[in-house]
């Protein structure tokens, strides 16, 4: 493989490493999942990646598949960012903004820039910026968000990430370059006509579009589903037009290598009036949700007081999360009307109906915008626990759930807990219909790795039974896949494997994910990212 390496040293203008260290940087995603690369591709540019891909399409044609991914800040959650072959880092040369129109409240950047790098440019221009991808203070790659459509703080009000998106530039598994954005019928009639990989990608999926035309109107085109290529309901309007830049959000790299991005950013809430409810019981939480829903709130949110109590063992302590609501929650409603009278006689109004509920504290915050992430103080606590070998993976969470189906799922999710004497603490975000799990687990025993993927699956189908997504936000990569497919109809099943065989029909990116994988593969790579994470 150095010999591989030293051949494209010789062709591209950034760097390929293969020595152990760097190597081991790429071994590991916020997944579960280990997979070592054989080499890093740092890309200067485009016509790296480009260089790589028709290296990598040669070897195909000569039946050896040499795979290819590409590598942010490894925030994915489903091991999606970890793969064997070449990662490709955007993030060392590719994080430049090419332009911004304030006007139109364009921004044009590279897919390598971080989101906290976009948006300190932004908040220049009129104080604009792009909805948040994280409920914690984590940072990211665009590229990478748009690759896992993750939800964010205020994504229910604000937007999700990946609604942002315009137009992308993207290198195909042949080397060949597209840009995406909606085209009239006409021009996609101009695009058919083409003789390259570029007309044959748009004549084949207007065909499948076209031949499963019943199957894709069951699918609701406004859920931020990420489950295969669900995005595929977005591509072909009813006047005909014409838009593949679905397809690339929430695909994980799996179609190909996302450059360049056109984003439409959003002005920026500058203050937030937050009341903040706590209760004894996650029930009485539960049903003060509804009214501070009916009260128009931005956001409304509950987080399980057990993220509290975990939080105060190891001295943080949430002043307006009193020790009663430790078995019980705080719900969170949030407010972000640029008028301050318009959110505070909001924010009073909610406090004054909450007064009558069964609520044992009632605090009224007053944040910036750079200090909303503090609200979130215990769920960064409770992703990374301060015990030794003890883990709490991110793979339970991004799930998508109705709010009218929530109480019977965390209904059911006791019936988990006492059946794996494992806590399952919840985080629900009702405004996007987000909710993510906590359990913890002993990363050195095999009673608990195997606990881990027993639980993932349980949890699937219970997702499944309330007509929920398992995927619902963050994609589902190589280890969240392999659960839900189990549940996915034949015709949904084939229908994603076949945009993959239009785009990738080598099988180059991303060889594994959206897929099933056999349970003694996953069961391997979990103890090898148990084994590197004990390591750490």
């Amino acid at each position: 493989m150095n010999k591989v390496a030293k051949y494209l040293n010789e062709h591209l203008s950034g760097e390929v490493v293969s020595q152990d260290f760097a190597l081991s940087q790429f071994e590991v995603d916020n997944g579960l999942l280990a997979r070592r690369p054989e080499m890093v591709v740092q890309a200067a540019n485009m016509n790296d990646i480009r260089k790589v891909m028709r290296f990598c399409s040669q070897l195909a044609e000569k039946g050896h598949v040499l795979p290819v991914f590409v590598r942010g800040y490894g925030t994915d959650e489903t091991g999606a960012a970890a793969n064997k072959g070449i990662a490709i880092d955007e993030k060392a040369y590719m994080n430049r903004v090419v332009g911004i129109d304030p006007r139109q409240q364009l921004i044009h950047a590279q897919a390598g820039i971080s989101l906290s790098a976009i948006n300190a440019t932004l908040s220049t221009h009129k104080g604009l910026g792009l909805p948040r991808t994280s409920y914690i203070a984590e940072d990211g790659t665009i590229g990478g968000a748009i690759s896992t459509a993750p939800a964010g703080m205020l994504s229910g009000s604000h937007g999700h990430f990946a609604g942002t998106v315009q137009q992308l530039e993207v290198v195909l598994s042949n080397g060949d370059v597209i840009q995406t954005g909606r085209i009239s019928r006409r021009d996609l009639s101009k695009k058919k006509g083409l003789s390259t990989f570029e007309g044959e990608i748009y004549r084949e999926i207007d065909n499948l579009i076209s031949d499963n035309a019943e199957l894709i109107a069951q699918m609701d085109p406004d859920l931020p589903d990420t489950v295969g290529y669900s995005g595929i309901s977005r591509v072909k309007q009813k006047d005909g037009s014409f838009d593949l830049t679905p397809l690339f959000i929430g695909s994980q790299g799996s179609l190909g290598v996302i450059c360049e991005v056109i984003m439409k950013a959003k002005f920026v809430h500058p203050e937030y009036s937050v009341v903040a409810a706590s209760y004894k019981k996650l029930s009485d939480a539960q049903s003060a949700v509804e009214l501070a829903i009916k009260n128009k709130a931005s956001s409304v949110e509950i987080i399980d007081g057990r993220f509290f109590r975990q939080a105060a063992s190891v001295g943080k302590v949430v002043e307006w999360a009193p020790k009663e609501c430790f078995k019980g929650a705080v719900v969170l409603a949030i407010f972000d009307d640029f008028s301050d009278r318009a959110r505070n006689k909001a924010a009073k109004k909610l406090t004054r109906k909450l007064e009558s509920s069964e609520a044992v504290d009632i605090k009224t915050l007053h944040l910036e915008e750079q200090d909303l992430f503090s609200l979130h103080s215990v769920l960064a606590l409770a992703e990374n626990p301060s015990e030794p070998h003890m883990i709490t993976p991110r793979a339970f969470s991004g799930i998508l759930m109705a709010p009218e189906k929530m109480d019977s799922f965390i209904g059911d999710l006791k019936s988990l807990e006492a059946k794996y004497g494992v806590n399952l603490p919840v985080f629900i975000d009702f405004s996007s219909d987000y909710i993510a799990l906590y359990p913890m687990f002993d990363s050195k025993k095999v009673s608990e790795r195997q606990k881990i993927l027993q639980l993932l699956t349980e949890i699937a189908q219970i997702v499944e039974k309330y007509g929920g997504s398992f995927a619902g936000f963050g994609g589902d990569g190589r280890l969240k896949a392999n659960f839900i497919y189990k549940n996915l109809p034949d015709d949904e099943k084939q229908l994603y494997a076949k945009v993959k065989q239009i785009f990738d029909p080598a099988g180059i990116f991303n060889p594994g994910i959206k897929a099933e994988a056999q349970p003694k593969e996953l069961a391997s790579e979990l103890n090898a990212w148990c084994k590197l994470r004990n390591q750490a």
